[in-house]
């Protein structure tokens, strides 16, 4: 393990100097606002509340009073962590040399180091996640005693009670626990133990969930809030890739999310360097391929281990592709820590070249990796362009309609009249009910897109644009103003009358 301390302490060394200091975007403010008021309904964060999350949140925010540098420290922590529960499972898996590749490659992979730099949840999910993986491969372990393996299945229970409390999108992931029952409880016969990791699990979580109608104000309060969230959640506009087929949405999935954005292999914008990583990741895949004949002839002594990383990532690269927004890499981070796993044990098959081939594809991560970072330091996101554009240069009487934006404006600059909309009903009626008429109406390209009606963009001119790096702002990279044209605000209001 000295080997996994000293990677930790690298991984923490790269991402602390560039540490996010304020708000990219909604998320963003939303946790930041929870740090210094936690209110569910508020959406101070949004349901259903991440409260483990915020929890450990907390105790970072005691450090400093720049709430987005407290969550971001938290990630940075949480993704260098993240190599000791990656040590003990590719140790189990595929030894030392395996162990130390991929703790290497997670410390300088992209996704991993701007996620590890941002004030989002992400990281210490991952960093849950992983240890969940670890203690349930203890479980499955014939060579320990029977106390050992039925504690490593009860501490398993309890963190996905846990992880759920950070992200109910990590859904799908308690199909390793179960799995791990499952041998547990074919092995030993003691399915009592398998029960009370069970119970754990729903304990852990019932506790959270209690702790939120708390806040609310009651359970049905809570229930209520859920269906307002999911509801709007799921079907209002606001960035999400819809592509013309499955197939097209899976080729941008693969290749901009877990190639570009995962790995750092080349995309438009990004750093030259990016071209070793796609140059070297077939040669990983080659050598991953050539060693499966040795793999299958163990195939039937390791059926357990095949079986925890099946359930590990399959149901959740099902979830994350079906159920979340492909434009989001984020969603993807659990699943980066078995793919640089697999990504080393495929450099390493080749014997005397393969530590160089390692060591070229780890620095040509690491390259594109302090691009981003670096971006992120020195430029702010396109967000907080539009806030801080809007509150010097927008008339003060004007009103601004944006989607996911706002929430962004009100925390810059609380002052500004802007309105955030959810559907077209919405929007007429804020229009309408205008007694005076502003003197200027604008709204973002959100907006203007999300209506999906092209009459009115001969209403509108474009103000401003603003531009972002579209790795650390995936869904909001782009935001065009729009004006509405002084010379034809009656035939504008005339239209939205009519629908």
């Amino acid at each position: 393990m000295k080997r996994a301390a000293l990677i930790t302490f690298l991984a923490l060394l790269v991402r602390l100097p560039f540490l996010a200091q304020g708000p990219g975007g909604w998320d963003d403010v939303d946790f930041a606002l929870g740090l210094q008021e936690y209110d569910l309904a508020a959406m101070q964060p949004h349901f259903p509340g991440y409260p483990i999350y915020m929890l450990v949140a907390f105790l970072f925010g005691s450090l400093t009073d720049n709430p987005f540098l407290a969550l971001s420290a938290l990630s940075a922590v949480a993704a260098s962590l993240t190599v000791f529960p990656l040590y003990s499972i590719s140790l189990r898996c595929g030894g030392k040399r395996v162990a130390d590749a991929a703790c290497l490659l997670w410390a300088v992979a992209p996704l991993s180091v701007v996620l590890g730099t941002q004030p989002l949840s992400d990281s210490f999910g991952t960093l849950l996640a992983t240890l969940l993986v670890a203690s349930s491969l203890r479980a499955l372990d014939g060579t320990l005693g029977e106390r050992r393996r039925a504690l490593a299945l009860l501490v398993s229970g309890i963190l996905l009670g846990l992880l759920y409390g950070v992200r109910v999108s990590y859904i799908m992931l308690g199909a390793v626990p179960l799995w791990a029952g499952y041998v547990y409880g074919r092995d030993t016969k003691r399915w009592m133990d398998v029960a009370n990791a069970a119970f754990g699990a729903a304990l852990v979580s019932l506790l959270w969930v209690y702790a939120m109608a708390v806040n609310v104000g009651s359970m049905q309060g809570l229930w209520e809030l859920a269906r307002a969230f999911t509801g709007g959640h799921f079907s209002d506009w606001g960035g999400a890739y819809t592509g013309g087929n499955i197939m097209e949405r899976f080729g941008y999935w693969m290749l901009r999310q877990w190639l570009a954005a995962g790995l750092g292999a080349p995309w438009p914008g990004q750093h030259w360097i990016s071209l070793g990583v796609l140059v070297l990741l077939p040669v990983a895949l080659v050598g991953w391929w050539m060693v499966q004949k040795k793999v299958r002839r163990t195939a039937r002594t390791r059926w357990r281990e095949a079986g925890l990383f099946f359930m590990w990532i399959v149901p959740y690269f099902w979830w994350a592709f079906f159920a979340q927004n492909v434009e989001k890499p984020r969603h993807i981070l659990p699943l980066l820590v078995p793919l640089l796993q697999g990504l080393a044990f495929g450099f390493l098959s080749w014997r005397r070249a393969g530590r160089v081939f390692l060591l070229a594809f780890a620095a040509c991560m690491a390259a594109v990796s302090w691009t981003q970072i670096h971006d992120q330091r020195t430029q702010a996101s396109p967000m907080v362009q539009l806030a801080d554009y809007a509150a010097l240069h927008l008339p003060a009487s004007g009103v601004v309609y944006t989607y996911e934006e706002e929430r962004v404006m009100r925390y810059r600059h609380p002052s500004l009249q802007v309105v955030r909309l959810r559907s077209w009903p919405v929007f007429q009626t804020s229009v309408l009910s205008l007694r005076a008429q502003p003197e200027s109406v604008f709204m973002t390209d959100a907006v203007l897109e999300g209506f999906h009606k092209p009459i009115l963009r001969q209403y509108v001119r474009e103000r401003a644009r603003f531009t972002g790096n579209p790795w650390l702002y995936p869904t909001y990279h782009r935001i065009i103003l729009y004006e509405i044209r002084p010379d034809r605000k009656v035939e504008w209001r005339n239209c939205i009358r009519n629908g």
